[in-house]
């Protein structure tokens, strides 16, 4: 085909990348429209006139960008019903299958992040508190940039063009979110054998391996959440207090 779509698109070389999405909102209709059509017959091999299809929607998408969602669904791809839900809420019913829920309630906060933006959501009974909803511009991709910064200032190894491929793989691979900072960092001076991981690659041109330690890196990327100034000085509120603070501003009957 002219274009891939997801991994493969990652992995095709040569070929420029777009995003119809960005920070959770679709802004390239055609490309959308591309990438659902290899979605179904590619990669689910369905007819879409066979089958209902539940779709997701970030919290205050704007009914426009529903319309257009549901112009494509019916009228390109002649589906018999669609249903666009708020992910959040589905978030919510999924948290059932847990074994810690002892109650079934479409009632909770939910943290929805993702790669370009991350929401802090109330669910009230399955609906969604529009007003008390807050926006934090830390996400997947910032995660990834900020990992692909601390190593290109340590790591002369990695291949120009692989540098942020390398870094999301790093990231997904052998990132954690630890309690204490500093205690952290004590762990990897003292004991840097148990600690420091390698992630082995292989340049996509040349075909040759190479291989990177990697160490702090792997607190300090998913750090940026509590810590935003690292990598976004505009923005410094950590997200446990974001967290807090949605919860104090929702209707007092509501809270549990």
């Amino acid at each position: 085909p002219d274009f891939y779509i997801g991994d493969e698109a990652d992995a095709a070389v040569g070929y420029a990348t777009k995003y119809p999405i960005r920070h959770g909102v679709v802004e390239d209709w055609d490309l959308m429209e591309r990438f659902w059509e290899q979605c179904i017959f590619k990669y689910l091999r369905a007819e879409p006139e066979d089958h209902y299809f539940l779709l997701t929607e970030p919290p205050l998408n704007t009914p426009e960008n529903r319309e257009y969602t549901a112009e494509i669904m019916f009228e390109s791809f002649n589906v018999p019903g669609l249903y666009i839900a708020v992910q959040a809420v589905l978030a919510l019913a999924a948290s059932w299958t847990s074994r810690q829920v002892g109650e079934r309630t479409l009632t909770g906060t939910v943290i929805d992040s993702g790669d370009g933006v991350t929401h802090i959501i109330p669910v009230a009974e399955g609906y969604v508190i529009g007003s008390c909803i807050k926006h934090i511009p830390i996400a997947g991709r910032d995660i990834t940039y900020f990992i692909q910064q601390l190593l290109r200032e340590r790591e002369s190894g990695i291949p120009p063009e692989q540098s942020l491929e390398t870094a999301k793989a790093i990231k997904e691979k052998f990132g954690y979110i630890c309690p204490d900072i500093a205690k952290e960092f004590n762990k990897y001076d003292t004991q840097p054998d148990k600690w420091f991981k390698t992630y082995d690659g292989k340049n996509s041109i040349t075909k040759q391996p190479f291989s990177v330690d990697v160490g702090y890196e792997r607190f300090l990327g998913p750090e940026i959440f509590f810590h935003p100034e690292f990598a976004n000085p505009d923005f410094t509120t950590p997200i446990s207090e974001a967290v807090d603070s949605v919860i104090q501003n929702c209707p007092i009957d509501v809270r549990t």
